[in-house]
């Protein structure tokens, strides 16, 4: 069985997640490992993405532009089981608000600026695309040609995001995450898990699956390789204040990371020293027969 690291962020945007989980899986597979990646819930904004729109598009599909990186990468074969929930945001139309305040709320909250979205139902090996159209009122013009260039080219069905974020929480959806994970792990020594924005987790149900963490910073990773100590604090902080509990700074506050690397800049996400120094300290975990380099 594969050993499941999770990557997760410190802030809740630009954190670093998918250039840091890119360079270590591409270093891990320098070493001759079999490695996949695995976002379970994936966001993206129209308006910043124009190559995931026209690759949309073209594959019929919702797709972000994390998600682009790792299947162009070699890292994601199947789209759908890496990445089982998208959605895409669109930026509202300050017009359409009596005051800024209002504005800025709504830009800060996926679920009032989601337009459109995408499941997929691993038994059934199909995709399930939604737009929602309570929030294309808020948009401008041009954006609500957009999604409604996308909307038909999808074929996606009226859904409010409510009824979507229902869903999203529900042992149904936890349930079909856990199946697209477990096909994930056959046949690979190494799956990464990005999680959403400040997230613990994607889902709470994962952290039973995970062997290593790793809370990532503009610059820094910090890493938890003792799992155990990781699921109590997310415990704890969840029974004591439900899901505004289920965040990176509170097990950032409670644990002393096991080490930590120094990512530095970089234009281009690659495989690089930090990466190298990650894979390999956390070798541990990976099979002994998978462990050596590759000559």
């Amino acid at each position: 069985m594969a050993a499941v690291i999770l990557v997760a962020g410190l802030v809740p945007f630009d954190s670093g997640k998918t250039w840091f989980t890119l360079g270590a899986a591409l270093a891990a597979r320098e070493r001759g490992l079999r490695v996949g990646v695995f976002k379970p819930v994936a966001a993206h904004n129209l308006w910043y993405s124009p190559r995931a729109v026209r690759r949309s598009l073209e594959l019929k599909l919702l797709v972000g532009n994390d998600v682009l990186l790792y299947h162009e990468k070699g890292l994601v074969e199947d789209i759908g089981v890496s990445n089982p929930v998208a959605v895409a945001t669109a930026p509202p139309d300050p017009s359409a608000y009596a005051s800024v305040g209002d504005y800025m709320r709504d830009f800060e909250d996926v679920g009032r600026i989601a337009v459109l979205s995408r499941v997929y139902a691993f038994d059934e090996r199909a995709h399930s695309h939604y737009v929602h159209a309570e929030n294309l009122r808020k948009m401008s013009a041009r954006v609500r040609r957009l999604v409604e260039k996308m909307d038909s080219a999808l074929g996606a069905a009226p859904r409010s995001f409510a009824g979507l974020s229902a869903y999203l929480t529900s042992n149904e959806v936890a349930a079909n995450l856990d199946k697209c994970l477990r096909e994930l792990e056959r046949g690979r020594d190494l799956v990464f898990v990005e999680s959403f924005n400040d997230a613990v987790a994607p889902y709470g149900a994962l952290l039973e699956s995970v062997d290593a963490a790793v809370i990532v910073a503009p610059g820094k990773a910090y890493v938890y390789l003792d799992a155990r100590k990781l699921r109590e604090v997310s415990r704890k902080a969840f029974e004591r204040w439900g899901w505004a509990g289920f965040r990176t700074s509170y097990v950032f506050d409670s644990l002393k990371p096991d080490f930590s690397v120094e990512t530095g800049f970089a234009a281009k996400p690659s495989a690089r020293k930090p990466h190298r120094e990650f894979i390999d300290k956390i070798a541990s975990l990976v099979a002994p027969s998978k462990r050596s380099s590759p000559e």
